[in-house]
């Protein structure tokens, strides 16, 4: 089946994953250029259960403002326009789609690797001083959206038992095979007929590429912060060795300009992330012996690497070992 084909075929499907209406009105207000905060307001207030959602996000260890936010401008000038509409999408969707069944695909595995991936993707932005930790979340929690495409308008795609979907690499070149095309690119299209921005359907459609992209530009630095946040997922998952943490650091030190010891503090930070963001979406990603795992690789992979930086990180996850500490 080639590309044009599985295009018509997807379009031609009634009972796709839709927008809801909420979302198609917040990606409308993304595009606008000189958006209004009162519109914004106006849509959010529409639906009382996102209300909460934001307020409590403007409340949470995120944002540690002194003072308890309890309406929706203050939480928008607490999280800033693009984050706070980014931030509610990621809701929307959320709660949209997670009721979705599964004809072949592990559902528990996606929604779980979309929580990492999230958390991941904001703390790697976080380290960075990126301005846009929102829009990466959101990049980071739909990233895998066309799985859920593939499987409702080809419910064969993920039924074999020969398909290991813990190996992120194997489906995807399962799909390749398969349809000639990703899952990745699938979502790409899904999101682009759905009016999101530009940034995060190219975003999405890279997400599974091996990169890293050379330019220094903003877009560049976006992808590729997309693209260690999905690989750091990726090695979460699987719980992988060592060696495989070599070409990450590299990446985040050529990349990204973040050194070893940012690149420690991001390991330690998505604990906390975590934790948040299951409270927020009311789910649990079971990776706390994963986390456990990813801190003591990477303190042991960058103090080999920086003798030096050694005393530093046992300082560091020390923290995580001592109740009340950090």
């Amino acid at each position: 089946m080639d590309k044009a084909e599985l295009k018509d075929k997807i379009r031609a499907c009634h009972n796709l994953p839709s927008s809801p209406e909420v979302a198609k009105r917040l990606i409308a207000l993304m595009e606008t250029d000189c958006p209004d905060i009162e519109d914004m307001v106006s849509i959010l207030s529409s639906d009382s259960v996102l209300t909460a959602k934001v307020l409590q996000l403007a409340n949470s260890s995120f944002f540690p403002y002194k003072y308890k936010v309890t309406t929706l401008p203050k939480a928008a000038i607490l999280i800033g326009y693009n984050g706070i509409l980014a931030t509610a999408l990621s809701f929307t969707l959320v709660t949209h789609l997670k009721n979705e069944h599964s004809h072949g695909l592990n559902l528990e595995l996606f929604w779980r690797r979309s929580l990492l991936a999230a958390s991941v993707c904001r703390a790697v932005g976080g380290v960075c001083g990126r301005k846009d930790v929102e829009e990466l979340f959101l990049v980071g929690l739909i990233q895998d959206i066309g799985m859920l495409v593939l499987d409702r308008v080809m419910p064969e795609t993920y039924a074999s038992e020969k398909l290991d979907q813990f190996s992120h690499g194997q489906v995807s070149d399962h799909e390749v095979q398969v349809l000639g095309t990703t899952h990745a690119e699938v979502g790409s299209w899904l999101l682009t007929d759905w009016n999101f921005p530009a940034k995060i359907c190219v975003a999405v459609q890279l997400s599974d590429e091996s990169g890293p992209y050379p330019g220094a530009s903003g877009s560049d630095k976006f992808y590729n912060c997309v693209l260690l946040g999905v690989q750091l997922t990726q090695l979460l998952l699987n719980e992988a060795k060592l060696e495989a943490f070599v070409g990450l650091v590299e990446l985040d030190e050529n990349r990204l300009g973040v050194d070893p010891f940012a690149f420690a503090m991001n390991i330690k930070n998505i604990k906390d992330i975590l934790r948040e963001t299951e409270s927020l979406f009311e789910m649990n990603s079971n990776s706390d012996v994963q986390l456990q795992q990813l801190a003591e690789q990477a303190k042991t992979l960058l103090g080999r690497r920086n003798k030096q930086l050694a005393t530093q990180l046992d300082a560091l996850f020390l923290q995580e070992a001592m109740p009340g500490v950090g």
